[in-house]
Formats: C-alpha cells, sequence, structure tokens
C-alpha cells in the first residue's frame, strides 16, 4: 500500500498525519520562525546607528526567510517516502511550502493536492486526511 500523508501548517507549526499500511500516526513539528514585534511608542522603520540611519526590515526578512527554509526542510525531510502528500492550513505558507516542495526533484512524480483549512482538533485533521485520501481512490 502507499504512504499518504497529509500535512496542516501555519507558520508556527505542522501537523503530518501518516497513513501507512492501515496504520495512522501524527507528528508535530514546531517553526522556530519568529514573528515581528512591535513595541510600544515604536513609530519609525528605521533606528539610528551613530550618525546613520539603519533600516532593520531587510535583515528581518532575510532571517525570516531563511527560518522558514529551514522549517520546510525539516518537514520535506520527513516525507521521503510518500507516495501522495495533502498539503492543507489556513495561511500562505501552505503556498510557500508548495513551491519549496517542487524545487526537489524526488518530489516531482508525486501526486501533490492543496486546499485551504481553518485550525482543526487532531481526530477533525486525521478524519480530513483519510476523506481525502479515500476520494481520490474512488
Amino acid at each position: 500500500m502507499k504512504r499518504e500523508i497529509g500535512i496542516w501548517l501555519n507558520s508556527t507549526k505542522a501537523i503530518l498525519v501518516d497513513l501507512n499500511n492501515g496504520n495512522q500516526s501524527v507528528k508535530t513539528i514546531e517553526s522556530d520562525i519568529e514573528s515581528r514585534t512591535r513595541f510600544p511608542g515604536e513609530g519609525k522603520d528605521f533606528s539610528r546607528l551613530g550618525s546613520m540611519q539603519v533600516n532593520p526590515s531587510k535583515k528581518q526578512t532575510n532571517r525570516k526567510k531563511h527560518q522558514l527554509h529551514h522549517y520546510f526542510e525539516e518537514i520535506i525531510h520527513n516525507l521521503e517516502d510518500a507516495s501522495n502528500i495533502f498539503i492543507f492550513g489556513p495561511s500562505q505558507t501552505k503556498n510557500l511550502f508548495e513551491k519549496e516542495l517542487k524545487k526537489h526533484h524526488n518530489f516531482h512524480n508525486k501526486l501533490i493536492a492543496i486546499e485551504n483549512s481553518d485550525k482543526l482538533t487532531q481526530k477533525q485533521l486525521i478524519a480530513k486526511v483519510k476523506d481525502h485520501f479515500e476520494h481520490m481512490k474512488s
């Protein structure tokens, strides 16, 4: 039987539901992506460094991009022998993950599906993944 994996993800965590030969397992991968924190009274997009004004947003954007790449690589490491992949979640992170997944030649011939979804309980996640793969077979 094929190994089918459903992934619910946003920028803070990914929940992998693995269906393999009638067995199911659930794994959570936490993200290390920093969120932008605003401090009270902060109004300028730059900060002072001596007499120079420095815009830290480019540095923060690059750091977030590297953290996102590391997060995706950790998820991809768990998908190595999956035959079908179902990606769903509430944010744009799922679309970014799909783009990253397509960069890996291992996943070019795998069936990948994407769907919008709200936050779900673990039982709802498992049921949604099972339902998705059942509908694919019929």
